[in-house]
């Protein structure tokens, strides 16, 4: 079992015996009959990887690999919001998902070492001060949360090297 399928394996047995249950509150996923789709759920999980290590890919299950990978670079590399610039269909949209995820990444701001989009400030700091605490993206943002069709889960990432 990878070191990723044991953070895994241990984030679930947390979350059964220590987490929540939204039975009886109202909830937006539901099951082809129609049901309530009910969770158990535990705020503000973190899971580290060492990527020197491994690659943390889980083995536990069968994982669209492909699918997965074209959805990071469509967000990282394309910066892009258009489902259609996605090959798998995993999106419950119609051609944008409105200001989120790739379209955060490619919002420019002025850093100390001039303007560019996040992901461009991570190559930069990786490149220039890999020793900073400060390499992180953040998506997540309040004025666009309206324009959004879906909130970011996902919605960080912090880099140390």
């Amino acid at each position: 079992m990878s070191k990723a399928d044991k953070l895994f394996v241990n984030m679930c047995e947390r979350i059964l015996t220590e987490g929540f249950s939204t039975e009886g509150e109202t909830v937006r996923a539901r099951w082809e009959d129609g049901t309530p789709a009910y969770t158990i759920k535990t705020f503000g999980v973190v899971n580290r990887y060492d990527l020197s290590e491994e690659f943390p890919a889980l083995t536990l299950r069968p994982t669209a690999i492909k699918s997965a990978m074209d959805e990071i670079l469509w967000i990282w590399q394309r910066k892009s919001n258009n489902i259609h610039d996605l090959k798998p269909h995993i999106w419950d949209a119609d051609g944008s998902i409105g200001k989120a995820y790739g379209y955060q990444m490619a919002q420019k701001y002025k850093f100390a070492q001039g303007e560019m989009d996040q992901v461009d400030n991570v190559l930069w700091q990786l490149k220039h001060q890999p020793q900073s605490r400060r390499i992180m993206t953040n998506i997540y943002n309040f004025a666009d949360l309206s324009e959004m069709n879906l909130e970011p889960c996902a919605y960080s990432m912090t880099f140390n090297v």
